[in-house]
């Protein structure tokens, strides 16, 4: 058993590597890099539903900045105050949010098109998150005998799911997967929503120096 789960951190690594790391500037935390994370275990063989191959979407790196301030409360906080405190740079952060969030629009299409492809891009993937978090993985791709699987604690339905997809052969390939996986594909939609609150507040910001900056300018 603990020759196959070092294949399948071998395979986990090979999935996830994106090449670049997060570093000061950029996050590989973003919702693109995030997907397409999820798009390269979904178009592993065994895990493709009815063999359809889906679209990773198009890197950007203006998104990979910004979300790099927009992933938390802290980094949400420091944007907020260039925005209030930094007039002009304020100016070249807005500017980025919004090319970041017209990526993320665009990118929304091949979301949508994926979509209609596969409704359910799990189906032939199994979750279990306790397996997950025991892993200390997102998923975990599992590639052993049938025998071997049965010292797995799953139920006898699912069981009989994984024997099935054997075809007949003594060994069998599937994917364990958790719920923040599954974030990762259908949660796209909701950073553009996120991002769009954020050019709200900002142009308002804006709107708002540059009124007081008029109104100051005028008395002089």
């Amino acid at each position: 058993m603990s020759t196959k789960i070092e294949n399948s951190e071998q395979l986990y690594s090979e999935l996830t590597d994106q090449g670049d790391e997060s570093n000061i500037l950029i996050s590989n935390q973003d919702p693109i890099t995030l997907y397409n994370k999820f798009i390269k275990v979904y178009n592993v063989d065994d895990n493709k539903v009815n063999g359809i191959t889906l679209r990773y979407m198009i890197q950007s790196k203006v998104v990979q900045f910004i979300h790099n301030y927009l992933r938390n409360y802290l980094g949400m906080a420091v944007f907020l105050l260039i925005l209030i405190l930094l007039p002009f740079i304020n100016l070249l952060f807005y500017i980025l949010l919004l090319v970041a969030w017209v990526r993320l629009s665009q990118n929304y299409a091949i979301f949508q098109q994926n979509i209609g492809q596969v409704m359910d891009p799990f189906a032939n993937m199994i979750e279990n998150s306790d397996l997950c978090e025991m892993m200390k993985k997102n998923y975990v791709i599992f590639d052993m005998e049938i025998k071997e699987n049965e010292g797995l604690h799953f139920s006898t339905k699912v069981k009989e799911m994984i024997k099935n997809r054997s075809n007949g052969n003594n060994k069998i390939k599937y994917t364990i997967y958790n719920q923040t996986l599954k974030e990762q594909f259908y949660g796209y939609p909701n950073s553009r929503i996120t991002y769009f609150k954020w050019i709200l507040v900002s142009t308002l910001i804006i709107i708002a120096q540059l009124t007081l900056m008029i109104i100051y300018f005028s008395k002089i």
